[in-house]
């Protein structure tokens, strides 16, 4: 099927971008699936896709970890996923579409204009708060590294560092979030096909982006991410509010 190979190409963008940032798999390829994906499939496949990825990369930054800065991921990630699950039932696919979309360029944007290359610190209590936001945008959208990744860019650590603290904060995020999703049912024959086509897709994606990481400049690369980040979020508002007749041109 022509959806199939477009997942599958989505992905690897995602599992690159993610294997050169340390983040990003998701926002990356749900823009580029989207359009032509139910969120009813589209999330709940891609919170088991992001979970396996970034078991692959915590196992492979292990020894980086600074586990300070994981515990208030954990602690934060218990409520923002049980406040999820209730308000979700409120929401419809058009305005989550909208929503995840806009989120996306507001969040690039802001990025454009905040990241000046700069040292920069935060405290490790700033977690809780990261591990809470990180669980609903991904209960939500599919996609929970935004937080965790402003939490940990602001951290002063190493490259390795923030890429095995991350890849440890979205394993936590990511299993309360599967977990949420099967109980609720999300976990459909559907969405573990999605889940078998394109897991291979982004590890390799992954491989491939950690390995030409040690040649760009991350400073440069996180601008281009982030312009293209905020090209995407606005497609995708754009693109749902014209099926919807709210755009009249």
């Amino acid at each position: 099927m022509p959806e199939l190979v477009l997942i599958m190409l989505g992905w690897f963008a995602g599992g690159f971008i993610n294997g050169v940032a340390g983040f990003g798999a998701a926002m990356v390829a749900m823009p580029l699936i989207a359009p032509f994906m139910d969120l009813s499939v589209a999330v709940p496949s891609c919170t088991l896709i992001v979970l396996t990825l970034n078991c692959q990369v915590g196992w492979t930054f292990r020894k980086y970890i600074e586990w300070h800065y994981v515990k208030g991921i954990f602690i934060g990630a218990i409520p923002g996923v049980i406040l999820s699950v209730f308000i979700l039932e409120y929401l419809s696919e058009t305005y989550l579409k909208a929503g995840m979309g806009a989120f996306i360029a507001c969040y690039a944007l802001w990025s454009l204009y905040a990241d000046k290359g700069g040292e920069r610190t935060i405290r490790p209590a700033w977690g809780y708060l990261a591990g809470l936001l990180s669980s609903a945008l991904g209960m939500a959208f599919g996609f929970n590294g935004p937080p965790l990744a402003a939490y940990i860019a602001y951290s002063g650590c190493p490259a390795p560092a923030v890429k095995g603290i991350l890849g440890a904060g979205f394993i936590i995020t990511g299993f309360f979030i599967v977990t949420a999703k099967a109980v609720t049912g999300q976990i459909t024959p559907t969405v573990l096909l999605t889940y078998a086509v394109a897991t291979p897709a982004v590890i390799l994606g992954s491989r491939l982006g950690n390995w030409l990481s040690s040649y760009l400049n991350e400073h440069s690369y996180r601008k281009v991410l982030f312009v293209a980040l905020a090209g995407m979020g606005l497609k995708i508002v754009w693109q749902t509010l014209a099926h919807t007749g709210l755009l009249l041109f």
